[in-house]
């Protein structure tokens, strides 16, 4: 016992020692992580890709293909590779095809747009012409002033409108490289990454084997079963929840297109695009998408601008009652509330991706602490049931006593009696 509790003050004492470098040092080490994650990034995309297709890859390989190398386990390789062949074949096949579907549409969009920008200039132009005379008349305050462009210009970036517009050429030149190179960079670790996905997917199990032994081998018992209990919740809130949420988004894209092709509103398809992309961040996602569409349907005709805001309110109502129910489920688990919280500490800590993934992340620990409360307040209330029933029987054991000792002493009272009694009748004689 002594020994037990000398291990947990160590590492007790060695875990605050770390967590305290860790905080006096978070920069360097912040620096450190994120190299570690630039290098690793195709593996982490290969695992992302190997994980959703995974999904595909299961059906085919336990449905499509059962039958084959039941008799003969030979073929079990072949039923592996063709299971595979068909999941890529099936995603990348959709997402080919929806590129040479939408490539062409969004382009026709955007030259249209492009046309017809100065038409909407000039809109612009006029709208901001009568909130000016509306301002000046009604305040006398020329908002075309020279000195009051200067005064506002000044107010917003802090400098003259020379030096701004200084500033923002010489930082655009090399912003447009940083974001060629990265472009680049992040296509080539998106191709490793989908040769890291075939041999994942290709070695599941084999390193789903080793993983447990490693994990069986070096960590306690006691803590395995934690560890496997993670696994488990995290496959099934972020794997349920991601691939659902794909499944929603691309619907509800569909939907999008065809209700905005129905009504005939302008840029149907580049709206349809935002709304189904946007539509996997969480809570947020309708929002974010809908503003930018909005804006520009207002430029185009201010009507359709609210119609659309209309309909985008219907679209959204079905996805959340509906469709979104039907897909999802209860994968999540979790209330509005921490939905709302999630998507804004992920989309604060992490930007985009903390959007997308904050709330599945969020659904695991959630999950996991509200079991262990659920495990701790079961104990406790074994251990008080024990205490109560323990005192119980002490005083059980206290009363037989007591009632036994109560016994005694009257057995003794009429022993005395009866030799009081004796020893009076022998003086009588």
């Amino acid at each position: 016992m002594k020994n037990l509790k000398t291990k947990q003050i160590v590492l007790l004492i060695t875990f605050t020692v770390i967590l305290i470098f860790l905080c006096i040092n978070i920069a360097p080490v912040w620096g450190v992580v994120t190299k570690i994650f630039s290098v690793l990034s195709p593996v982490i995309y290969g695992l992302i890709i190997a994980y959703i297709l995974n999904t595909p890859f299961c059906f085919f390989y336990d449905k499509c293909f059962k039958k084959m190398g039941m008799k003969n386990p030979k073929l079990l390789g072949l039923r592996k590779a063709l299971a595979l062949l068909c999941s890529y074949v099936v995603v990348f096949g959709i997402i080919a095809f929806l590129i040479v579907i939408l490539v062409p549409q969004i382009s026709n969009s955007a030259t249209m747009l492009s046309n017809n920008l100065p038409t909407y200039a000039e809109k612009v132009k006029a709208f901001l012409d009568s909130t000016v005379n509306f301002v000046k008349e009604r305040f006398g305050y020329n908002l075309y002033d020279e000195k009051t462009y200067e005064n506002l210009v000044n107010m917003i970036t802090g400098s003259n409108s020379t030096d701004f517009l200084k500033n923002i050429l010489s930082t655009l030149f090399p912003s447009v490289l940083s974001t060629a190179k990265n472009v680049t960079v992040s296509v080539y670790n998106w191709i490793i990454g989908i040769i890291f996905s075939i041999y994942m997917l290709i070695e599941k199990d084999r390193l789903l084997r080793q993983s447990r032994q490693v994990i069986s081998a070096y960590i306690p018992t006691k803590a395995n079963k934690r560890i496997f209990k993670f696994c488990t919740v995290c496959n099934t809130k972020c794997g349920k929840f991601i691939i659902g949420k794909i499944i929603d988004s691309l619907i509800i894209g569909v939907i999008c297109f065809i209700g905005l092709t129905i009504f005939k509103f302008d840029y149907a398809i580049i709206i349809s695009v935002v709304v189904a992309v946007t539509n996997l961040i969480p809570f947020f996602g309708p929002i974010i998408g809908a503003i930018p569409c909005a804006f520009l349907l207002l430029i185009v005709n201010p009507i359709e601008c609210l119609w659309f805001i209309v309909f985008i309110i219907v679209l959204q109502q079905i996805d959340g009652n509906i469709i979104g129910p039907k897909i999802l489920g209860d994968s999540v688990g979790i209330s509005g509330f921490w939905i709302m919280f999630s998507v804004i500490l992920g989309g604060g800590l992490f930007g985009l991706p903390g959007m997308l993934l904050g709330v599945p992340i969020f659904a695991v620990i959630y999950t996991l602490v509200e079991e262990g409360v659920i495990i701790k307040s079961r104990q406790k209330r074994i251990a008080s049931a024990k205490i109560k029933a323990n005192a119980d029987t002490e005083i059980e054991v206290i009363a037989e006593n007591v009632t036994i000792e109560i016994e005694n002493n009257e057995d003794k009272i009429e022993i005395n009696d009866e030799n009081k009694n004796e020893s009076k009748n022998k003086n009588k004689n």
